[in-house]
């Protein structure tokens, strides 16, 4: 049985390969390029009714690959074509007219096989008519060149006389399914079974004549098509070859994914420069390595650096030796490069250098980067004295000298250290190490996922210059809409808030806005800090979601965010997800439903006790009393589980209340008092979340 479906789902499909050769493509398109060959090719089959396999898209610096097993012929299908109304397609007497005779002869049926159905409004004819089913190897000539044209490159360009645009120029194309050439001319380049080896090793043309051999045959021809197996061969290659220094790869998933996009037949070489480079900072070495030769760096158990370091190479094993020695070379001149800008970076003081940042424009309607130094350096002193009041000096100081290294010889070269080699610079002059830390720190985090700051001097600078950031822009109106947002404020944004919650610092949002827009002259003060709150609020999401947090917990706690302090907030949603996986929610919430559907949405006069008619009242209002305080003195420990624990106890009196006692009585009086102990009750849970917001 097994053997004979296997035999018909080879019978029904064959395997399609599709590749284009070109000059060098850039390294940063070639994962995206994969993305969009698998998708465009996956809307142009559904198009074409042809159903196919899994994809397998392979990129390297010369060529975009597809392997697809596609069925042989097209699926058969029947689609309804709409055509005039039905009164102008027939007469008052029912014969079609000459409308209706045009609809049937262009769509090729006879007028008995017109239909009359609904659509919209109103009653139009419509013909059943039945798609052939063509075979693939005829689809294919129409559907390839459409799919070549389907590429949109961020940068592309022309060659030759033609008016086509690619990423870089194409040399082949081949496209092979069921080992038969699908003929196709684009821009004059035809389409054929030939494609060719590496470069250097093996730049002969070959013919692909059986396309199960495909992938062994470039290799043969010294070309890695799968990306992923390049990638391993690299990572394997890198680490066995530390390991022989008694060394590990510093790991760095971006160098590797782009180094896998360099080459076309990785062979990993290691290589070393003179010990006395590691007088450099650690990162500085890194970056040299990293951003100007694509070298792995190498370091020691305890993570210091060694002077090795992998590079590598898109050549033979045998030229290993000649590729050391040339990769040791240039990497001792940018050694020389970096140590000439670090020694001369450390003549100056920072603090000298901060007449230097009046040059340097921030924003062209916020004025100079020394002006938004001043400002996060206020901003930060009031944060310290709020949070930390015994660092305030190092906070003041670090939020001033915070971009001074802008103007330094190192950043200018390497951007990516600013802040980091600020840090070097002030240990180097001596001062604090707080201070030092604070400055390596105060970008942190630069992206989803990283590292926040570990120092409370760093946090608070970090957190002082974003929220300067994020109040300034809002300031001017220029606040991020839709896609956009050139001034990164969304990721300023959950910065801010990922601080805010790990430092657990007892200060809201709203103050914190307040003070921030405080060196500006802004008439509609109030609605700017609404503003940045909402903002605030609408980031949520994205920070608790996927951190496990339900939506209907963030919901129940987001109209806190301006006035409560964000760890707070955290701390009472935790304790409602712990509510929500206890045994008496779903009873729980049944009884904050029956007081969320009957309580009063105005204010309401106090609870009268003389009004009381029933037990019921009077036991619900005793156990109200208890609670209430108790309730209130667990929110203002922040002991939200134990609040709700409290509230969760007046379970039994509301449900014998509201079983035993009818609210809705005839005497109004009597009914405004029942309800304001309902509403009691619904405040009380209030304090907590609005637990009317809970699933």
């Amino acid at each position: 049985m097994t053997e004979n479906t296997s035999s018909e789902t080879a019978a029904k499909s064959a395997l399609l390969i599709f590749e284009i050769g070109t000059e060098e493509i850039p390294a940063r398109f070639l994962s995206d390029a994969i993305s969009k060959l698998k998708g465009n090719a996956e809307k142009l089959f559904c198009e074409y009714r042809l159903c196919f396999g899994a994809l397998r898209i392979f990129a390297t610096p010369r060529r975009l690959s597809m392997l697809v097993e596609v069925d042989r012929s097209q699926t058969a299908t029947q689609k309804e074509v709409w055509g005039p109304p039905e009164n102008a397609a027939f007469d008052k007497e029912g014969k079609p007219t000459k409308a209706a005779e045009s609809f049937a002869k262009s769509q090729g049926i006879s007028i008995d096989d017109i239909s009359i159905g609904e659509k919209g409004k109103g009653r139009y004819v419509f013909a059943a008519v039945k798609e052939t089913s063509r075979l693939t190897s005829e689809v294919l000539p129409e559907l390839m060149p459409r799919l070549f044209d389907s590429f949109h490159f961020p940068k592309a360009m022309r060659w030759g006389d033609g008016n086509f645009k690619f990423v870089r120029p194409v040399h082949w194309i081949l496209t092979i399914y069921d080992n038969q050439k699908v003929p196709f001319d684009f821009e004059g380049i035809k389409s054929g079974n030939i494609t060719r080896g590496h470069r250097f090793l093996s730049p002969a043309s070959f013919e692909i004549k059986d396309s199960k051999a495909y992938i062994n045959l470039l290799k043969n021809n010294f070309v890695v098509i799968d990306p992923a197996e390049r990638k391993k061969i690299i990572f394997e290659g890198a680490r066995k070859l530390a390991s022989s220094v008694n060394a590990v790869v510093i790991e760095d998933e971006e160098l590797l994914n782009h180094v896998m996009f360099l080459v076309e037949y990785p062979v990993t070489v290691l290589g070393s420069f003179p010990p006395d480079y590691l007088d450099l900072p650690k990162e500085l070495l890194i970056t040299v390595m990293k951003d100007h030769q694509k070298y792995f760096a190498l370091e020691d158990g305890r993570g210091g650096l060694v002077n090795h370091f992998v590079v590598v190479s898109n050549t033979r094993q045998e030229n290993a030796e000649t590729v050391r020695k040339g990769a040791e070379k240039v990497i001792k001149a940018r050694f020389e490069d970096a140590r000439f800008y670090y020694e001369e970076d450390k003549k100056t003081p920072l603090m000298d250098r901060l007449e230097g940042l009046k040059k340097v424009v921030f924003h062209d309607r916020l004025g100079s980067t020394y002006s938004k130094c001043t400002r996060v350096s206020a901003l930060a002193g009031f944060l310290a004295d709020k949070c930390r009041p015994d660092i305030k000096e190092d906070v003041r100081t670090a939020a001033l000298l915070s971009k001074v290294d802008l103007i330094s010889g190192v950043v200018r070269e390497f951007p990516e250290l600013q802040g980091i080699m600020g840090g070097y610079y002030a240990l180097n002059e001596g001062l604090r190490k707080e201070i030092a830390r604070a400055l390596k720190e105060q970008y942190l985090p630069k992206f989803s996922g990283d590292k926040l700051p570990e120092s409370d001097t760093g946090a608070i600078v970090s957190l002082a210059d974003k929220l300067d950031t994020i109040a300034s822009f809002f300031m001017l109106g220029l606040i991020p809409s839709g896609a956009e947002d050139p001034f990164a404020l969304r990721r300023q944004t959950i910065g801010a808030l990922l601080i805010l919650v790990d430092k657990r610092y007892d200060i809201h949002l709203k103050e914190l806005s307040i003070e921030a827009l405080k060196p500006y002259d802004i008439k509609d003060r109030e609605g700017v800090v609404s503003s940045i709150v909402r903002f605030f609020e609408q980031r949520f999401d994205p920070i608790f979601q996927p951190a496990g947090y339900s939506a209907d917990v963030i919901a129940s706690v987001i109209h806190f965010v301006g006035d409560k302090p964000l760890f707070i907030i955290k701390d009472r949603m935790d304790a409602l997800m712990q509510l929500k996986a206890n045994s008496d929610y779903e009873d729980f919430m049944l009884v904050i439903k029956r007081i969320n559907n009957i309580a009063s949405k105005t204010d309401i006069p106090p609870v009268n006790k003389s009004l009381f008619a029933h037990e019921e009242e009077e036991l619900l209002y005793s156990a109200v009393e208890t609670a209430a305080p108790q309730i209130l003195t667990c929110i203002a420990r922040n002991e939200p589980s134990e609040a709700i624990n409290i509230l969760i106890n007046l379970k039994d009196p509301v449900n014998r209340f509201f079983d035993k006692v009818l609210i809705m009585d005839k005497n109004e009086d009597i009914k405004q008092n029942r309800l304001s102990l309902i509403k009691t009750i619904q405040s009380i849970g209030h304090q907590i979340a609005d637990l009317s917001k809970l699933g």
